[in-house]
């Protein structure tokens, strides 16, 4: 039986992989597929969840194309600090991954994130989990994120959306992904438990709509 690749291995993997060749060939100015990661733990954080994906949409070069639900998650890492409420979106974009990477943060910065403590509350983290089959390794930027398989809080709401989605490394589909980490005892909040829960559907084709409320 193959050795599980840990988050250190993945992210060695990729960094093992120079950027050039880590990124397939596509076509000058074709859209490609990705997918985002969203978090809030700060004041209301659902609010914050419809504004960062209204500003995604708001950019020419991306169209939202699929949302999940909201969770509730217990937030992880530093210090005690809310619950966070987390989504994952599907979009099409034309914008090269470090391009896509400024537009992120760029939201994130407009919707008042503090980046002063590592792993601190944040009104917004957006993070770039799969930009097609790319594999990036550069110094401010890894795809696919190094930490996305080990994240029951990333991989619940991405398999509501992309469960045949597949790991570029790990090679392996997200439902597979977060089927073997809840084995493991990943998943620590049940969704009928305080801790991890679905506070919001997505609607029944998890098809993008305004979600401007501000």
């Amino acid at each position: 039986m193959p050795k599980k690749k840990t988050a250190k291995a993945v992210k060695k993997a990729t960094k093992k992989v120079p950027a050039k060749a880590g990124k397939k060939v596509k076509k000058k100015g074709g859209p490609v597929k990705a997918y985002l990661g969203l978090g809030s733990n700060v004041g209301d954080r659902e609010e914050y969840i419809e504004q960062a994906i209204f500003l995604l949409e708001k950019n020419p070069a991306i169209q939202v194309s699929k949302r999940s639900s909201n969770y509730e998650t217990e937030a992880e890492g530093g210090a005690d600090q809310p619950p966070f409420i987390n989504a994952a979106v599907a979009i099409i974009t034309k914008l090269a991954p470090e391009k896509l990477l400024e537009v992120c943060q760029e939201i994130e910065t407009a919707l008042g994130r503090d980046r002063e403590m590592e792993w601190g509350p944040r009104t917004m983290d957006i993070d770039i989990l799969l930009y097609d089959d790319q594999i990036v390794s550069e110094d401010k930027l890894q795809i696919p994120h190094p930490l996305m398989h080990e994240r029951m809080f990333v991989l619940k709401p991405l398999k509501e959306i992309a469960p045949n989605a597949i790991h570029p490394v790990l090679e392996k589909s997200i439902e597979d992904l977060y089927e073997e980490r809840k084995a493991e005892g990943g998943d620590k909040y049940d969704d009928e438990l305080p801790g991890f829960k679905e506070i919001s559907k997505s609607g029944g084709s998890g098809s993008y709509d305004d979600y401007e409320r501000w």
